[in-house]
C-alpha cells in the first residue's frame, strides 16, 4: 500500500545502489513501489543494476516510478542527459494526438529499458488559471477537449511499452493559484464546471484503460457540499466521485504525503489511514514512512480500517503488477 522513495525505505541518505541494507529494508517493510529522483541516478548501467537489484530481493512484484513528464519534469532524461521530450504544453498546443502518442511512446521505451514500469504521467489537469504556474505548461492545454484527446493518447502511447500511466492530480489542479508542495490549495470550481472541463482528460484516460490515478491535496468545497479535506484523504472526492461517479476501478494513489498541504495539518499516520478509508489504494511518500505504515498495521489489527478496504486495494494493485506476466 506504500510508494516511497529509497531513502524512506532504507534510511540511507542517497541510494544509488540495492544491497543489503536494500534487501534487509524490503523483508521488514514489503512496500508496493518505489519512487526513484534524480539524486538516484548516476548512469544507465548504475540504474539498471539498481532496479534490477531491487527486484531479485523483493518477495513480491515491485512498482518502479518516476516522475518523467517531458517538458520541465524528466527526471530520469535530465540525469542521463538523454534528448527531451517537448513540454505536453507546446504539443497540446499543436493539435497532434499523434506527437502525443509517439512522445510518451518515446518515453516509455526508455523508462522501460532501465526497469521502471509506473510512470508517474501524463498531466490531466486543463490549465483554466492563467496564473497557475504549478501546473503551466505540464498541461496539454487550457481547452478540456483538447487536454482530454492529448491525454487518451499518451496514456495508449506510454501503456504500450509495459509501463503503467498515471494522470494526475485529480480532481484537477488546473484552476488552483495555491500550491499544495507549500499549503493549502484550493479550487472554487462548481461541480457542473468540473464535469464539464477538469473531468474531461481523466474520463478520457479511464477510458483508454489507465492503470492507476494520482489525487491531489487541493479542496474543493463545491465538490463535496463545503468539505474542506485534501482530495488525497476524501471519501467525497475518492470514492465518490473517482470512483462511483467516473466508474473508475484502477489504482488510486495519493500526491505525495510529504507535500506542506498535509504535513501542516496532519501527522503521518493520521494521514495515511484517512487516505485509506476514504479509497485510496496506494499512499506516496508520506512524511514519516515508519510512523505512517505502523499507524497502518495497528489501524488493521484494530479495526479502524477493514481487511476487506486493504484486500480490495490489493486486488487492484496485483491486477496491475500481474497484467504483464503468464501465471
Amino acid at each position: 500500500l506504500f510508494f516511497v522513495t529509497p531513502e524512506q525505505l532504507t534510511g540511507v541518505s542517497q541510494v544509488v545502489a540495492a544491497g543489503d541494507a536494500t534487501r534487509e529494508s524490503l523483508e521488514k517493510y514489503p512496500v508496493g513501489g518505489l519512487i526513484y529522483f534524480a539524486q538516484n541516478i548516476q548512469s544507465e548501467n548504475q540504474l539498471k543494476e539498481m532496479l534490477s537489484n531491487t527486484t531479485s530481493y523483493s518477495l513480491f512484484p515491485l512498482f518502479f516510478g518516476v516522475d518523467e513528464e517531458g517538458g520541465k519534469v524528466a527526471r530520469v532524461a535530465d540525469a542521463l542527459k538523454l534528448d527531451k521530450t517537448l513540454p505536453m504544453g507546446e504539443i497540446g498546443a499543436a493539435g497532434d494526438t499523434q506527437a502525443a502518442y509517439d512522445a510518451y511512446q518515446n518515453i516509455g521505451g526508455y523508462l522501460s529499458s532501465y526497469g521502471f514500469n509506473v510512470d508517474f504521467a501524463p498531466v490531466a489537469d486543463v490549465l483554466t488559471n492563467v496564473d497557475n504556474t504549478v501546473i503551466g505548461n505540464r498541461a496539454f492545454s487550457s481547452d478540456a477537449g483538447v487536454a482530454a484527446q492529448m491525454v487518451s493518447s499518451a496514456v495508449t502511447g506510454l501503456q504500450e511499452t509495459g509501463v503503467s500511466a498515471c494522470l494526475k492530480h485529480f480532481p484537477g489542479h488546473g484552476d488552483t493559484a495555491g500550491d499544495s508542495h507549500t499549503g493549502a490549495a484550493q479550487t472554487d470550481r462548481t461541480k457542473e464546471e468540473m464535469e464539464a472541463e477538469e473531468f474531461l482528460p481523466f474520463q478520457s484516460g479511464i477510458e483508454a484503460g489507465v492503470d492507476m490515478i494520482m489525487v491531489g491535496h487541493i479542496t474543493a468545497p463545491n465538490l463535496t457540499d463545503g468539505d474542506s479535506l485534501p482530495a488525497s484523504i476524501s471519501e467525497k472526492i475518492i470514492t465518490g466521485v473517482l470512483r462511483n461517479e467516473l466508474g473508475y476501478q484502477g489504482i488510486i494513489i495519493t500526491d505525495a504525503m510529504n507535500m506542506g498541504a498535509i504535513t501542516e495539518y496532519y501527522k503521518s499516520d493520521v494521514a495515511a489511514i484517512m487516505a485509506l478509508k476514504a479509497g485510496a489504494d496506494m499512499v506516496l511518500m508520506p512524511e514519516n514512512f515508519e510512523e505512517a505504515y505502523q499507524g497502518v498495521l495497528d489501524a488493521v489489527v484494530d479495526g479502524t480500517v477493514s481487511e476487506e478496504r486493504i484486500n480490495d486495494s490489493l486486488r487492484r494493485i496485483y491486477r496491475v503488477k500481474l497484467k504483464s506476466r503468464v501465471l
